[in-house]
């Protein structure tokens, strides 16, 4: 999810390139180890992964190589191109391989935690040939305001950052880039019940009106709470966040923490009613209950306290949305045409595995992918490291209070087991037992409605 930067910005100076003032920074624990690591593999391209960008300026914290493109016959695949102009230059069935690097770019977005985003690519090449690339990364890095470019030298290992400049006339020019270990770094976390209540609806199908209605209820939902610190002893009081006061993380956090969690409370249960696709309101609905774990990154603990927890409740909204989508999504690739008005299809909502990239050990976040009820952690730590260009080994797991699996079984028990066998019923038919049964029709036409509850037990003096 974007998000606003975290420290304030410094007075700008007069004249030209006082933009260009603040240096931005990449994360040595990884990147100094980067080229030995891809040295003698097939990889040339993949993209960075950092912060948003500030005052034209970006952290790079690490970067995952792009998968090879599939053959659009679902033949064997081509040899890899000789070097990465060729890379970008080719395409597979008619699909360029810059449209694959941007789908690449999109899928890493969703995987990542509040306060981190796609910030540019890297490739493998000569610091000679660097320039030459401009115009063929334009349309890779379109959709990325002041991306940064990394080239990894082949045979020196030698790195140098860019920042690509589009328009009429696409550049590369020196980044001003600087090592920094980022041992400030702290993680904002939270696990925060939603129940996702969809309307059935007569409209016509579209999923994404639907989850973002999804979103922006929660958002909303989320807004209209009091967002506070877990202490960090037991039976200490809780920090409540003032929205409207600029204190920073580092007056509002114990300065040996690495990460603290936060808590929405709300007084009962807040609704957020979403109207219809089509501008009305629906009838009968289904509720879903959903844990959502967020995670958002403050690199600098002079950030004002209340700007970063904004990455962590978009966060939560934002996962609640996609965890709708997939749902959506499975139950109309469940159901064929002729199935679906007979009988009803069981909605479930994915939860989240998460897993660290290897060389990124000593900053305090993880990625996750989603999975269905009945996959486990093995299988979404599988396409987490294919987006990341890592073997699923390679990924280091999240420690327990992060497991969310854990936390559903414990919490929430039967809300995410798998589908039941289906069984005889008393008229000969059979019948799926369990709850959150709708049908799959229903579910692609419905409109969304999001309600948060949070039970708080306060103690208010």
């Amino acid at each position: 999810a974007s998000f606003t930067s975290l420290v304030a910005p410094p007075p700008r100076a007069a004249g030209p390139g006082a933009a260009m003032s603040k240096k931005g920074t990449y994360n040595t624990a990884f990147f100094n180890s980067f080229a030995v690591r891809i040295r003698g593999t097939e990889i040339r391209f993949g993209i960075l992964v950092g912060t948003c960008p500030e005052d034209g300026q970006r952290d790079a914290l690490f970067a995952a190589a792009t998968p090879p493109q599939p053959q659009a016959d679902g033949g064997e695949a081509a040899a890899p191109p000789k070097d990465v102009a060729a890379l970008l230059k080719s395409s597979s069935g008619g699909a360029p391989f810059a449209d694959w690097a941007v789908e690449h770019a999109t899928q890493l977005r969703r995987l990542l935690p509040g306060g981190l985003e796609p910030c540019g690519c890297f490739a493998v090449v000569t610091e000679a040939a660097a320039k030459d690339l401009a115009t063929l990364l334009t349309p890779v890095l379109k959709g990325i305001p002041d991306a940064l470019v990394l080239t990894v030298d082949p045979a020196s290992s030698k790195l140098t950052f860019w920042k690509h400049e589009g328009g009429a006339k696409p550049a590369l020019r020196p980044a001003q880039v600087k090592g920094d270990s980022h041992k400030d770094a702290l993680l904002l976390w939270t696990a925060t019940p939603l129940d996702i209540v969809v309307p059935r609806g007569s409209s016509a199908t579209n999923i994404d009106a639907i989850v973002g209605r999804v979103q922006s209820g929660v958002t909303a939902a989320l807004q209209k709470s009091t967002a506070a610190l877990a202490p960090a002893a037991e039976g200490a009081p809780l920090r409540i966040v003032d929205f409207g006061s600029e204190q920073t993380v580092l007056a509002a956090t114990p300065k040996d923490s690495r990460e603290v969690r936060v808590d929405f409370l709300s007084n009962g249960t807040a609704l957020a009613v979403v109207p219809g696709v089509d501008g009305s309101d629906s009838g009968s609905c289904i509720r879903l209950r959903c844990l959502v774990v967020a995670m958002a990154v403050v690199l600098r603990r002079g950030a004002e306290l209340r700007q970063a927890v904004g990455p962590l409740r978009d966060g939560v909204a934002a996962s609640a949305g996609e965890r709708l989508r997939l749902a959506l999504e499975e139950a109309e690739e469940d159901d064929d045409e002729g199935a679906r008005a007979a009988r009803p299809s069981r909605l479930q909502l994915p939860w989240r595995a998460f897993g660290r990239p290897d060389g990124c050990d000593e900053l305090p976040f993880w990625c996750g992918d989603y999975c269905m009820p009945d996959e486990d952690a093995s299988a979404g730590l599988e396409r987490l490291g294919e987006l990341l260009g890592l073997p699923a080994a390679a990924l280091a797991a999240a420690p327990p209070h992060l497991d969310e699996r854990a936390r559903l079984g414990r919490d929430f028990g039967g809300t995410y087991s798998p589908e039941p066998a289906a069984g005889p019923s008393k008229d000969g038919g059979s019948k799926a037992s369990g709850s959150s049964f709708l049908p799959a029709a229903a579910c692609a036409l419905a409109v969304a409605c999001v309600a948060l509850a949070v039970a708080i037990p306060m103690l208010l003096k």
